[in-house]
Parts: C-alpha cells; sequence; structure tokens
C-alpha cells in the first residue's frame, strides 16, 4: 500500500513540473511572436546594462533593429556589427524598443547624458513600442 501511495505522489508531480513547464513555454513563445510582431526595420533598441551597480532602468546601449527571414538581428550604434537580438542581449538584459517619429532624427547623434540614454527615450522624437520585462 505505501508503494502504491509513493507512485501516485510521485506521479502527481510529474504532472504539476510538466504543466508548468508547459505553461511557461508557452508564456515565452506568445512574448516572442507579439515581439516579432510588433517591432520593424529601422527601430531602436535601448538595453540596460547591470554594471557598476547601475540601476536596471539606466539604459546604455542601443541598436538598431533589422529584421531578416522571420530573424532578428541588431546593429551596433557605430553600424558597423551585426548580431543576433538573442546573442546582443545575452546577459538577460531589460531592454525597451522605440520607433523614429520625426524625419529629422538623426541617430549618430545620439549621446550619453549622465550615463544613459534615458532622456533621448522620455523624448517626443521616439515612440515606445514594447519592452522584455
Amino acid at each position: 500500500m505505501k508503494a502504491k501511495i509513493k507512485y501516485i505522489f510521485i506521479g502527481l508531480l510529474a504532472i504539476l513540473a510538466l504543466s508548468w513547464f508547459f505553461i511557461n513555454n508557452q508564456e515565452s513563445a506568445n512574448m516572442n511572436s507579439i515581439f516579432i510582431e510588433k517591432i520593424k526595420d529601422g527601430d531602436i533598441i535601448f538595453s540596460a546594462l547591470n554594471t557598476d551597480n547601475r540601476a536596471l532602468n539606466d539604459f546604455n546601449k542601443f541598436g538598431v533593429i533589422e529584421k531578416k527571414l522571420g530573424e532578428i538581428y541588431v546593429w551596433d550604434n557605430q553600424n558597423t556589427i551585426k548580431k543576433s537580438l538573442s546573442e546582443w542581449s545575452k546577459n538577460g538584459e531589460i531592454f525597451k524598443v522605440y520607433r523614429i517619429t520625426h524625419p529629422d532624427f538623426n541617430i549618430n547623434t545620439l549621446e550619453l547624458q549622465n550615463g544613459t540614454y534615458n532622456h533621448i527615450m522620455n523624448s517626443d522624437v521616439l515612440e515606445f513600442i514594447i519592452e522584455n520585462k
């Protein structure tokens, strides 16, 4: 009798574990499809690097998004290195995506202020699209 209860208990734990795994993967897949659907070529992605004990809302890295054959790539802010989004944000960084709203906006003039790009993210030249929080 004890062996039967033990197997039932193990079975229930296995079902719970598999359910949790399935639900978490579904949520991640939905987020990825929503993310891919909302962004466009040329969108600007800002990332919060958690270095030097910076707060996670200090966005101090940016790149430009390129969508190609269903994949998402990010060009660095010098437009010299292209990486997949997963490689670009490999440390689980928080990032936000914005779209340029003014045709006279020049991405090459972006400069850090107080160590972040937060000032441009909160301006009227960019429109917030999505984040990975």
